[in-house]
């Protein structure tokens, strides 16, 4: 398991907060709105396929 720095954890805190942020401002079953918050504030910087 790779350690963090504390900027690197502050980033990984601060993109999970606005995701959770965005889902709330979603309805619940829209599932494009969902959809389209996990595509924005969580797979920012991931280059590994899915």
């Amino acid at each position: 398991m790779t350690s963090l720095n504390g900027s690197d954890q502050r980033d990984q805190v601060d993109a999970i907060e606005s995701y959770f942020e965005c889902i709330t401002s979603c309805d619940i079953d829209d599932g494009v709105c969902v959809q389209r918050c996990v595509l924005v504030h969580l797979k920012q910087g991931d280059d590994g396929g899915g």
